[in-house]
């Protein structure tokens, strides 16, 4: 990835000093994004969480083993939120596009994007974990599982609905995804033409 081939453009022009500010802004999440994808395209093992909720959204996503339950998660303003926690040992995913709107004041609401659009090279998963607040999409199961377990005794009443109930299949499909997410982890990612860019609204 050559990130200074990458350029912001606001109305055909290149504005460095809104430029500025927004990679001030959005400067924890895009260093988690880069820190988990790698500079090259490719990471290993590494999370991205602690940076508030953010979008996850993808034209379709074509997953092997995969397991479904509930759990709770840390977000940027509230603890213990609870979450649907999505486990894939592999997955393939087509228009992958990660984001978050972060608020400057005097600029508005900006967009740090990054996505991997390579319709030939899709991205690729190994080992996914990923907790969101919201799943949406059109999804298709094959040998789909639903099952409730005994859990124990669990004071914490979330923390024992998140436990009491899973869902597995061995294999899910996805299209038209998009997931307001608080965690994301993968052993093993690789990304193709990724691409890192700013949406700032234009003030006139």
């Amino acid at each position: 990835m050559n990130l200074a081939a990458e350029t912001v453009i606001i109305g055909g022009q290149t504005v460095k000093k809104r430029l500025v500010i927004a990679l001030l802004g959005g400067f924890i999440f895009l260093g988690s994004l880069l820190g988990l994808f790698g500079v090259t395209g490719v990471a290993a093992a590494v999370p991205l969480s602690g940076v508030g909720e953010f979008t996850v959204k993808f034209d379709k996503m074509i997953g092997k083993d995969f397991k479904l339950l509930g759990g709770l998660a840390d977000g940027g303003t509230r603890q213990n939120n609870p979450v649907a926690v999505n486990i894939i040992k592999e997955a393939t995913i087509y228009g992958l596009e990660i984001s978050k709107k972060i608020s400057i004041p005097g600029l508005g609401t900006i967009r740090v994007v990054i996505e991997s659009k390579d319709e030939k090279n899709p991205v690729k998963i190994d080992g996914l974990t990923q907790k969101a607040t919201v799943v949406s999409g059109d999804a298709v199961f094959t040998n789909m599982e639903m099952k409730e377990n005994f859990v124990g005794n669990i004071e914490n009443p979330l923390e024992k609905v998140s436990k009491e109930f899973t869902q597995g299949a061995d294999t899910i499909t996805i299209t038209n995804g998009e997931l307001q997410t608080l965690y994301l982890w993968q052993d093993k990612v690789t990304l193709s033409n990724m691409k890192v860019y700013f949406e700032i609204p234009d003030s006139k």
